[in-house]
């Protein structure tokens, strides 16, 4: 069993919490859209059933002769059926339009980038099914129709909603279905504005060498330690502040912190007079005992977010060594399931005032078989992304950490999420300084084949900015951009 180092510096000084010891360092090392078919979108008479005969559009309904079965938007097709069940516009894989087109989409979400997506309005005839999510307005117009008014499709993943009409001259409009076309570059989803291999580091040191930020894409501020007292993440990155446009990663150590606070706990491998015991022998038993006071304190941060950040992102690491909760040595140890259920009660009290934030569960990299008997206890539908945390990791092997058996694309796959790697922090919380394996093209794309989507180098050298920006349009583009 494996703990991390000492680490709870959090960032802005680097010096470790007195009262308690230091965060466990984990020791040994450690969406695709394309132009989403919306169905068939109707933009001033794009081709849904309800219309005339004539041209029929992106994916019409049947013509005067004959049904068309979701046509091509590339080009449109004119007159009656075209090309065999084709794609209803270029798409990327899983998005399926179905049941014709001009239904409108059902209401989308929000993205906190660029805005509000547009919801669909309705055409007459058939129902179509969104495409997958991605900010993007509906494909090329097909024909001219009678019937539906015209409106953008929503970006957003969305059932389409019915759209009433009546009857094609000629015949009803029953549509075709249609699976995806081409496959290309994925778009950026709902966290970062562009598809990419991701930089990030804490944003002391970016504030402190300005010439980086241009080059990154996310800062880690202080770790979330009790109640909310991150205004100056909303600040920072607020349009005109010191970060603005870089999307702010926060640790959440609430419930680790409190407990070592309120029983004079110590990380797993610290030991000194200060402490009583530590987090693998008593951490189970105090978290459970003020778990009431730990989701109050979850709760205070999700209303304070919500009250500054404006719907801007955010993503949240979740509490570091969950595991070691369950396989710790504890007095008290938790089932897999408790431990599972009780981070789903943890998010929970987040998203209470944040509906869109962002999560991410921690790796320890000493979990057996790649985790594949632990993040099954999960509800891994809350999680867009997994993250090491603190400890080195290997950007140069195919282990996350060479003492540790567990792989990059191993937890990728169990898991079935993206990776957001760190370089960690060196004793006491205190500076490792730059990891230059993490700034070596080839090192990057076969983590990038591996799963991992980001790097936080949380001490880089003053002039990683130059870096980044000799060495990105090297970089494989990930197949995932969340």
């Amino acid at each position: 069993m494996h703990h991390r180092s000492s680490r709870i510096c959090l960032w802005k000084t680097l010096l470790c919490l007195a009262a308690a010891g230091c965060a466990p360092s984990k020791s040994g090392g450690e969406l695709t859209g394309g132009n989403p078919a919306a169905g068939t979108t109707a933009v001033a008479g794009n081709t849904s059933g309800g219309g005339s005969q004539g041209i029929a559009g992106a994916s019409g309904g049947e013509s005067a002769q004959s049904s068309s079965v979701g046509g091509s938007t590339q080009p449109p097709s004119t007159g009656g059926s075209t090309q065999p069940p084709s794609t209803g516009g270029s798409t990327s894989p899983n998005t399926t339009a179905s049941n014709g087109g001009g239904g409108a989409t059902s209401s989308s979400t929000t993205s906190p980038v660029a805005g509000s997506r547009d919801a669909g309005v309705a055409g007459s005839g058939g129902s179509a099914l969104g495409g997958s999510s991605g900010n993007r307005d509906a494909g090329p117009v097909g024909g001219t129709a009678a019937g539906g008014s015209g409106g953008k499709a929503s970006s957003g993943s969305a059932n389409g909603g019915s759209a009433t009409g009546g009857k094609s001259t000629g015949g009803s409009s029953t549509g075709g279905s249609a699976t995806g076309g081409s496959t290309g570059t994925p778009p950026a989803g709902k966290v970062f504005s562009q598809c990419r291999f991701h930089f990030g580091t804490i944003d002391s040191m970016a504030k402190s060498n300005t010439s980086m930020i241009s080059q990154l894409d996310f800062f880690t501020p202080g770790w979330m330690m009790g109640t909310f007292n991150q205004g100056y993440v909303c600040t920072e990155s607020a349009p005109g502040g010191a970060l603005a446009g870089l999307v702010p990663v926060d640790v959440t150590y609430i419930a680790a912190n409190y407990v070592k606070n309120q029983n004079k706990l110590c990380d797993c491998n610290v030991s000194n007079s200060t402490c009583s015991g530590n987090l693998c022998n008593y951490g189970a038993q105090y978290i459970t005992q003020d778990w009431a006071t730990i989701l109050s304190q979850y709760t205070s941060n999700s209303t304070g977010f919500a009250a500054c950040l404006g719907g801007r992102p955010i993503v949240f690491e979740m509490e570091p060594d969950w595991y070691q909760y369950y396989a710790g040595g504890q007095t008290q140890a938790w089932t897999p399931k408790q431990a599972g259920d009780n981070m789903s009660a943890l998010v929970a009290a987040l998203k209470s005032s944040l509906p869109n934030a962002v999560f991410s569960m921690d790796i320890s990299p000493w979990i057996p078989n790649n985790g594949s008997a632990w993040y099954t206890n999960f509800n891994m539908s809350l999680f867009t992304f997994i993250n090491t945390s603190g400890g080195g990791t290997a950007a140069d092997n195919t282990k996350i950490r060479s003492s540790n058996a567990m792989t990059w694309a191993g937890v990728h796959g169990v898991a079935g999420k993206p990776i957001l790697a760190d370089t960690g922090y060196g004793a006491n919380g205190g500076s490792a300084g730059p990891d230059a394996a993490w700034d070596v093209p080839a090192n990057i794309n076969a983590r990038i084949a591996d799963g991992v989507v980001s790097i936080s180098q949380y001490n880089p050298s003053s002039s990683w900015g130059s870096t980044i920006s000799s060495i990105r349009s090297q970089l494989s583009t990930p197949s995932v951009c969340p």
